[in-house]
């Protein structure tokens, strides 16, 4: 048994350090982006961090490496290498001058603006070079997800299998990392990942929020860490600032209360101050023994069997359930159509309105709204949903791109979709901004679509357990590389997604064919897109410049230039109607567009099929 894990078996609570960065720049007034390059050039500094936090009564202290990958250096594994091993020597150092038993942490953080194959190489180094410096014990924190700490976690597994992982996360105030992971289905995979022995949370939130969220933790598994920030930020003078006491921050910490943990320390803001009086607060309170009781279980004997991690019910919901003849329709296998509807330019939404009551006497079965589709600003799709659902009471389908909005904004946007009534979304990326806008409009793109399905099947399993909202996604069959297609349909729907729309087709073909019941075949319900042409310029225009629409050129020169709005909509109505009879069979349902909001068309192309069906 390793000297750490010894230490970690017969200890009841580690006490851990504050923050490296926000002593660094408080004591010597240096620049964040000289830190981790002074475990060469000023190492002294360094060490005096480190003694700062033993003197304050900190076993575990972390090496001065989070940022490592960060600096200007990322892309140089040697250089990464001898500044891992420098950090780690300095902590041996200033432990050694310790008059109790430390612990050092080899330090990790995440990695921003690089791809895997230009960072991976030196991870390795650094890994390499925390083993030949003696590191058992390796902190991987501030991360968002599992997947992107995987490979590392995998090369310190491999170069030494006995090491201990403390595989860290930063968590919102509401119980989601950046990712859109929440608390409870992050501690159910890590509970599944053997490289990981002690679950974290860190940075996001300060005391008082991480303590709010901790009953979503299930009360048995791996043991846990908790390092919160002393609060939130501030922008001063260019600088963000943490104005939280160390007083308030000690007893805030102190009510941290779970029967799994094992460490406790601060993140941003923290500093020896902090630290000291949170030590002060541990050996004073008879709380801390109360809390300690409930976790007897040895370190070796967790890692060991700990396979059953349960999760935690949450509350109760006292919202009522939306009785949604929609889904219950699609349950149960009976063929569906729904219309689109593109919401206004302006507030104004009679006529969108009036277009929605048409349908609803057309047989349509829901209403699905666009989110400003070519990247062009209308009327939020929730909003328009919402006020479409009350006022005709029929089921909508509204679309959410993560385009526009960050972790926080869709969250926030779903929850109040739910609150409406809403039980359906369709997460989408979004159409690409023109690029006139992109010099003042930023698209935000937080998450992928992949993400964002992954993000509300987490809610679907916490906040909205009792009444889930069914998620679908978009696909196209019509795509040159099919097997491409499938392989991104099957993982939309790993992430949640269970009904898919494809975009209009025009015409079919067994590849068309081939996939649409490779997608079936995976137990998904597929709808079909069809959207009636209403002028050869309409053609022309669809064909030519809105992404990923395809138009064989007979169909659009079935249209001229001279024909009348009643002759041009007649052909693109028999247009679908011919295709609709001869997709509907590798269909679940229909996805259908309509022009300009033409809801009488679709009606009409209700009225019709029905009648050519009736006839069969």
């Amino acid at each position: 048994m390793s000297k750490t894990l010894e230490f970690l078996s017969h200890s009841d609570l580690i006490l851990a350090d504050g923050a490296m960065g926000t002593w660094y720049v408080n004591k010597y007034h240096k620049s964040l982006a000289d830190c981790e390059n002074d475990n060469i050039d000023t190492p002294v500094i360094i060490r005096e961090i480190h003694y700062d936090y033993i003197q304050a009564g900190a076993i575990l202290i972390r090496t001065n490496t989070f940022a490592l990958l960060n600096t200007e250096s990322c892309q140089d594994p040697a250089r990464i290498g001898e500044l891992a091993a420098a950090g780690f020597r300095i902590a041996k150092a200033a432990g050694s001058k310790s008059d109790h038993p430390i612990l050092i942490g080899a330090d990790f953080g995440p990695v921003y603006g690089l791809e895997p194959e230009q960072y991976l190489p030196a991870w390795q180094s650094a890994v390499n070079a925390f083993i030949v410096e003696g590191a058992e014990l390796f902190v991987l924190e501030t991360f968002a997800g599992i997947q992107e700490m995987l490979p590392l976690l995998e090369m310190i597994k491999k170069a030494k299998p006995d090491a201990i992982i403390l595989a860290s996360f930063a968590i919102s105030a509401d119980g989601f990392t950046r990712k859109g992971l929440s608390l409870t289905e992050l501690d159910q995979l890590v509970s599944e990942i053997e490289y990981i022995d002690i679950f974290g949370l860190n940075c996001g939130v300060g005391p008082t929020h991480l303590r709010q969220i901790l009953s979503k933790i299930a009360e048995e598994g791996k043991p846990l860490s908790l390092m919160p920030n002393s609060g939130y930020p501030r922008l001063e003078n260019q600088r963000m600032v943490f104005g939280s006491t160390p007083e308030y921050f000690a007893s805030s910490a102190l009510e941290l209360k779970h029967p799994r943990l094992r460490i406790l320390g601060g993140c941003c803001g923290t500093t020896p101050l902090h630290i000291n009086e949170l030590n002060m607060l541990l050996h004073k309170t008879k709380s801390t023994s109360d809390m300690q009781s409930k976790a007897k279980s040895s370190l070796p004997s967790i890692i060991r069997s700990d396979d059953s991690t349960e999760t935690s019910r949450p509350e109760e919901s006292t919202q009522r359930r939306i009785d949604d003849k929609f889904i219950n329709k699609l349950a149960q296998g009976e063929f569906i159509t729904v219309c689109e509807l593109d919401p206004p330019r302006n507030s104004d939404m009679q006529k969108i309105l009036a277009a929605a009551h048409e349908l609803k006497d057309s047989s349509i079965d829901a209403i699905t709204i666009s989110d400003s589709p070519l990247a062009r600003v209308k009327l939020d799709p929730i909003v328009a949903a919402s006020r479409i659902y009350r006022e005709t009471g029929m089921p909508v389908l509204p679309h959410l791109t993560c385009r526009d909005r960050n972790v926080n904004a869709l969250i926030s946007i779903i929850m109040g979709a739910h609150s409406e009534g809403i039980r359906q979304l369709l997460l989408v990326t979004g159409d690409r901004l023109p690029e006139s806008d992109r010099g003042f409009v930023k698209p935000v793109f937080n998450v992928s679509s992949t993400g964002m399905l992954d993000l509300v099947t987490q809610l679907n399993k916490d906040m909205f357990i009792d009444d889930p909202v069914l998620l679908s996604a978009a696909c196209d069959l019509g795509v040159s590389r099919p097997e491409a297609e499938l392989k991104r349909v099957l993982e939309k729907q790993k992430n949640g997604a269970s009904l898919f729309l494809t975009q209009p087709v025009y015409c079919w073909d067994n590849d068309k064919a081939q996939l649409a019941a490779s997608i079936r075949a995976a137990g998904l319900k597929l709808l079909i897109g069809l959207m009636p042409l209403v002028s050869f310029r309409n053609a022309s225009y669809m064909d030519q410049e809105v992404p990923g629409i395809r138009i064989p050129a007979e169909t659009i020169n079935a249209f001229r230039p001279d024909m009348t709005r009643e002759e041009a909509e007649q052909t693109g109505l028999k247009q679908i109607l011919d295709l609709a009879a001869e997709v509907k069979q590798h269909a679940d349902g229909f996805y259908l567009i309509a022009p300009f909001n033409r809801a009488y068309l679709i009606k009409e192309f209700m009225n019709r099929f029905k009648q050519t069906e009736e006839k069969k």
